[in-house]
């Protein structure tokens, strides 16, 4: 009798829980779309690596490679890239537009 009980309850424990009561659905979600640097650049592996960002809320975001990396925000204004086989000029416009 013990070992059927046991049993039973291994049966039970294995099997799938009790189902929750769903939620209420969740707020939109923030659009996070890639930009890149040099628009009249095709990436080409291995000699063509044009930088891009990260438009965020209206925002450009890029990862700045020097001083061990960190991720920042691209303001409207004049730049120069000088990604691997993709360097150039361009400048960065209100709501993450981009031109060269």
């Amino acid at each position: 009798m013990k070992k059927a009980i046991l049993f039973s309850l291994l049966l039970t424990a294995c099997g799938q829980g009790p189902q929750g009561i769903p939620g209420q659905p969740g707020a939109p979600g923030t659009t996070i779309t890639p930009v890149q640097f040099c628009p009249n650049t095709s990436p080409s592996y291995p000699s063509t690596f044009p930088e891009s960002a990260f438009c965020i809320d209206g925002s450009l975001y890029a990862v700045y490679s020097a001083n061990d990396g960190f991720l920042t925000l691209i303001p409207p204004g004049t730049y120069v890239s000088n990604a691997v086989g993709s360097s150039c000029t361009f400048t960065v416009l209100p709501n993450c537009g981009i031109s060269n």
